[in-house]
């Protein structure tokens, strides 16, 4: 029974968060443009009192209860994959009520993004330890990769406009993501092995919390520009394959998890990576000559979910 619920609630969670990313792609048209140079008044304020950026927030805290509920009662590699399909939703709402029209190639890199997240959530089969023993050196080495290639990408890409530059911020995000779930994963554990000691003050003074807020914000920032210059068909698979990559890969160098013990998930977990790459590569590539979905920059992102406008 409760394999059933856990069920139910990945499905949930799966409408929820792909529903919260449909109003946040519809709500950015309208709103005033995520820029680090032109820094238009009222930014915040216009964010915080649009009504479909409210639903965007409603069905993503939904969808975070959810996800808790559901990995709770159930291993991640039944939960994953089934959260990992909900893009699908998005896929179709942004065709039916966006007029985002992605090119066939682009429905391939789509599935190749989305098949390669759920290997890599057959691939936790096995489940992963309960214990973190991490490398510090190894870890932070890690931390400032991924941050480095968060930032670089979009400064390599400058001169694109509209979906190149949104397939550009969507691995920006994906990274930051990654990273993000990383710190989360590493903050819950030390507060487990400190709350005997400092108590609900342990909350506030994990240096991981500092980490995942550094990694998390501007990910939640970037995600706005990239749905403003750009289809939402072709910025929720690269950031949503490249969310369950960085983890895993992460958690394999710098957090000692093991590869699977049987061979044919350890042959999942890499095919998964590769469909991953090859998706966020195709749609990266792809993206210019498919129709942009929303206003077109001319000037090139600098940063993450910054612009030179």
């Amino acid at each position: 029974m409760s394999t059933v619920v856990a069920v139910a609630c990945a499905v949930g969670t799966a409408v929820c968060f792909n529903l919260a990313m449909y109003f946040n792609k519809k709500a950015v048209a309208g709103l005033p443009r995520v820029s680090l140079r032109q820094r238009e008044k009222g930014v915040l304020k216009a964010f915080l009192a649009n009504r479909l950026m409210h639903r965007f927030l409603a069905f993503g805290l939904a969808g975070a209860a959810l996800y808790v509920v559901a990995i709770s009662m159930a291993p991640v590699s039944i939960v994953q994959p089934i959260v990992s399909s909900g893009v699908v939703l998005l896929a179709y709402l942004a065709i039916k009520n966006l007029g985002e029209r992605p090119r066939r190639i682009d429905y391939l890199a789509i599935g190749l993004n989305v098949t390669g997240v759920i290997l890599l959530g057959v691939s936790l089969a096995e489940g992963l330890p309960k214990d973190i023993e991490h490398d510090p050196a190894l870890l932070w080495t890690c931390v400032g990769v991924v941050v480095g290639l968060a930032v670089l990408v979009p400064f390599l890409t400058r001169g694109r406009t509209g979906n190149r530059q949104a397939a550009a911020l969507g691995i920006s995000i994906g990274l930051l993501y990654g990273i993000a779930s990383v710190f989360a994963r590493l903050m819950v554990v030390d507060w487990g092995n400190r709350w005997s000691e400092s108590g609900v003050l342990v909350i506030f003074s994990s240096v991981y919390l500092l980490g995942w807020l550094c990694t998390f914000v501007p990910a939640i920032v970037t995600l706005q520009a990239a749905f403003q210059r750009g289809m939402a068909v072709v910025v929720a698979p690269i950031f949503a394959g490249l969310a369950q990559l960085v983890p895993i890969a992460v958690g394999m160098i710098a957090l000692k998890e093991p590869l699977p013990e049987s061979a044919v998930l350890t042959a999942l977990r890499f095919t998964g990576f590769a469909f991953i790459l090859c998706g966020t590569i195709i749609l990266s590539r792809r993206a210019e000559e498919a129709s942009p979905a929303g206003p077109v920059d001319a000037n090139p992102a600098q940063a993450p979910g910054v612009d030179s406008t």
